[in-house]
């Protein structure tokens, strides 16, 4: 009898203790907004409270949600839906999250190509039905591929985006977008400027293109392929591409706001129907068990959505920094997938951790966004440790520990040359012909960065008798070069 009533109080106990430490967490979280960055040695990080920066830029309101080795740890929403009837927001009011969506499209076509149905590597124009890129001297040397689409590579220069058609429009289909059409308000038509492969041009023309082949690959809408093979497996049951979700599917929504915080008149929300580029309306918890699905599929799970194959290209660069419709983070390897989107009225963040199950969403109901989400990922990761988006405090050290470093250093080639100076106590990289340097902090162990540029550059020193021979340095995710210091 004792041992039992001893086993309830230790569960008891445990329990109070968990509860308060995700307290902890979630406070330590909603007071600790600031932009990722370096302070100087016993330069405290300054930070503001999320309710103070959501009023500091006209945000309305906003859900977020934290995930935590392999689980959602917490969500939460802030703020109202609206400032003209302030219903206040909860994790279940659901947002557009805009481009934030191409991950779900990414997801969704991946998942194509694991059934045999087009492979990543093959002109996309074999498999398009209704619609076809049109050829010229630049196709002609590489044609169009689905990795150059999901990575923005293709030629395609279009650089959209898109503006959306006021609730009370006749709304184009996914063809008359393309075609230019009358109904349409796509500012220019799809051609390839540039040979698909060789540098990155963003593409929401190039997402649509992919709506067209899930469509024309599946037999069936694109909204019915997503629902059925993501939303539905994964339960995101307040996840829809309807044009409507409030009126058709009744759905409590925030309603979209400008910068300032006002309303847009006349209307709620804009429709978008490019939506593989555009996004659907959904919640953060729902956004949250994508980036579960994805993390568990780089574990190799027995429910994985894609391939071990698939899965390990989805998050190996492609061009620059950017995987198959993810963007990637981390100096050495991919660290992180993420994206950001913005439509009318709405803002979003997505992050997902690729060797641990963190991350963090937040969606506002406001164009003005921008740093106040970016500020919160940040609190997020300096509060859960993250080994990207959080800030440093640099190190102190000894000055004759900084004067070995100065001296000119360049690669075997001399194509790479850059030479390190110390100035006023702070050392300096500085390339040749610059008229000024950039800032170099040693924020852990023989690990140096540049001013706020953690998550991209890293420099490593290499001794030898004591006396620095060379440098490691590394950016866009694992490109190193060693330099040899010759003076």
């Amino acid at each position: 009898m004792m041992k039992h009533v001893f086993g309830v109080l230790l569960t008891l106990c445990l329990t109070v203790i968990q509860a308060q430490s995700l307290e902890t967490r979630i406070q330590g979280v909603e007071l600790g907004l600031s932009f990722p960055k370096i302070t100087s040695p016993n330069q405290p990080l300054k930070t503001k409270d999320i309710i103070t920066r959501l009023n500091d830029f006209n945000i309305p309101g906003a859900s977020v949600a934290v995930l935590h080795n392999g689980k959602i740890d917490w969500s939460k929403a802030y703020g109202i839906t609206d400032v003209s009837n302030p219903d206040q927001v909860t994790t279940e009011t659901l947002f557009q999250c805009a481009s934030v969506g191409k991950i779900i499209t990414a997801l969704s076509i991946l998942k194509l190509v694991d059934e045999g149905k087009i492979a990543l590597d093959e002109n996309v124009n074999n498999k398009l039905k209704r619609w076809k890129i049109g050829d010229n001297k630049f196709t002609a040397e590489q044609v169009v591929t689905l990795r150059h689409l999901l990575s923005h590579s293709s030629g395609l220069a279009d650089e959209y985006g898109f503006l959306g058609y006021a609730p009370d429009r006749e709304i184009p289909d996914v063809l008359e977008i393309l075609n230019n059409g009358p109904k349409s308000n796509a500012k220019k038509s799809l051609s390839v400027k540039n040979i698909p492969g060789k540098q990155e041009n963003y593409s929401g023309g190039g997402y649509l293109i992919v709506q067209l082949l899930i469509e024309d690959l599946s037999g069936k809408t694109f909204a019915e392929y997503v629902q059925d093979n993501i939303f539905n497996v994964l339960a995101m049951t307040h996840t829809t591409y309807s044009h409507k979700p409030d009126e058709q599917l009744g759905f409590k929504v925030a309603r979209g706001h400008k910068g300032n915080g006002k309303v847009f008149k006349n209307k709620k929300y804009h429709i978008y129907p490019e939506k593989a580029a555009a996004g659907p309306w959904t919640t953060a918890e729902d956004l949250a068990k994508i980036a579960l699905a994805i993390q568990g599929n780089l574990k190799n799970e027995s429910n994985s959505l894609l391939s071990r194959e698939l899965i390990s290209e989805f998050i190996t660069p492609q061009i620059n920094r950017r995987g198959l419709g993810v963007h990637l983070r981390g100096v050495n390897r991919p660290l992180a997938i993420w994206h950001a989107g913005q439509n009318l009225g709405y803002t979003g963040l997505f992050y997902a951790l690729t060797e641990k199950g963190d991350g963090a969403i937040i969606l506002v109901n406001s164009e003005g966004g921008e740093i106040m989400i970016q500020e919160f990922i940040s609190s997020v990761a300096n509060e859960y440790q993250w080994p990207i988006m959080k800030s440093y405090q640099a190190l102190e050290e000894f000055e004759e520990k900084k004067s070995a470093l100065v001296g000119t250093y360049e690669d075997s080639s001399k194509l790479k040359r850059f030479s390190i100076e110390l100035l006023n106590d702070q050392l300096f990289v500085k390339i040749p012909n610059s008229k000024k340097g950039e800032a170099l902090y040693k924020i852990n162990e023989n690990h140096y960065t540049f001013k706020d540029a953690q998550d991209y550059y890293k420099l490593s020193f290499n001794h030898k008798s004591n006396k620095i021979i060379s440098v490691s340095y590394t950016e866009s995710i694992g490109k190193t070069v060693e330099l040899e210091k010759v003076n």
